[in-house]
């Protein structure tokens, strides 16, 4: 007799399909935190991105949007809508939020970005550490703590634009989004060195505000500050895709310098900075209560946690 051979046929898992939809609503979720972290003082855009998974993909879209034009527009699309409702709607609320409540704001965005390190610790972890890798990491923490240092530029006068105005505008906007695009690197804070942040965002969150009498004008500096994003984010999504292709290691140790100092300065300055100016924290968190703290401290929390698993 012949001995019965037995096969045994594993089953191929079979994916669930996904849900575009839901998909699209979760990277509009996305793009608003990231165009409110874009409107902190001290907070990068481009950190949030990579805290929420999305910065590789943005990059890769924006930098191929000539050669792959409808797959990127699709992808970068909700992302985008989610960060002009942020900066449309959220202007005023986080200057309110950080007006009164300084310390728990703050904290939360600190907890949120400090949330982000285990998944750059993950990804440097499959090569050993190198002399070479901490120096870079050094070199991005330096420089982002180096822009504190400086300084705040008068508030350029907006009030009656021109073509060179215009223009200006343009080349903040270039400037500022460049940096946005940049973990670690604060838009918002190198805007504020010129003199434009306030100039350019008041404008901005103006446009929903119905008793400003210079709407018109208020439209023009939204269009030439986003002309001038456009362009900035292009360039050097270009040159942030060619580093993560050619040098991935390297780039990521550099990626965390900018996340460590950037939780630092979110804290040195929006505790120690008023206007640009060195102060202690004491003058900027008098008469936050004791409750404020805790409500603090639960903040980072939650938002280390969210980050993390996102």
């Amino acid at each position: 007799m012949s001995e019965k051979t037995t096969v045994t046929v594993e089953e191929t898992p079979v994916k669930a399909p996904k849900n575009k939809g839901l998909d699209w609503l979760l990277d509009i979720v996305k793009g608003f935190i990231v165009g409110t972290a874009n409107v902190i003082p001290g907070v990068s855009g481009g950190t949030f991105m990579l805290v929420l998974g999305i910065y590789e993909k943005v990059i890769g879209s924006i930098s191929n949007i000539v050669k792959q034009f409808r797959k990127s527009i699709i992808t970068l699309l909700p992302i985008l809508v989610g960060v002009a409702l942020a900066v449309l709607t959220m202007s005023r609320v986080i200057t309110t939020c950080l007006d009164q409540f300084t310390f728990a704001t703050i904290m939360l965005f600190v907890g949120a970005v400090l949330g982000g390190m285990p998944m750059l610790v993950k990804k440097v972890r499959t090569e050993p550490v190198k002399p070479l890798y901490l120096l870079i990491c050094a070199i991005t923490f330096a420089l982002v703590i180096g822009m504190l240092f400086l300084g705040q530029g008068h508030n350029a006068d907006l009030t009656h634009m021109n073509i060179w105005k215009f223009l200006t505008v343009i080349f903040m906007g270039a400037i500022g989004s460049a940096t946005m695009v940049i973990p670690g690197v604060s838009g918002s804070a190198l805007l504020m060195t010129f003199g434009y942040y306030k100039p350019i965002y008041g404008s901005i969150g103006d446009l929903t505000n119905s008793a400003s009498t210079q709407h018109g004008t208020d439209i023009i500096i939204a269009l030439a500050f986003v002309i001038g994003t456009a362009l900035g984010i292009w360039a050097v999504a270009k040159l942030i895709e060619m580093l993560l292709k050619k040098f991935e290691i390297q780039s990521y140790w550099g990626i965390i310098g900018f996340i460590v100092s950037s939780a630092i300065i979110i804290v040195l300055q929006n505790f120690f900075m008023v206007d640009g100016a060195w102060t202690s924290a004491a003058t900027v968190l008098a008469g936050t209560s004791v409750i404020e703290y805790i409500v603090g401290v639960v903040l980072a929390a939650l938002g280390f946690y969210g980050a993390y698993k996102l």
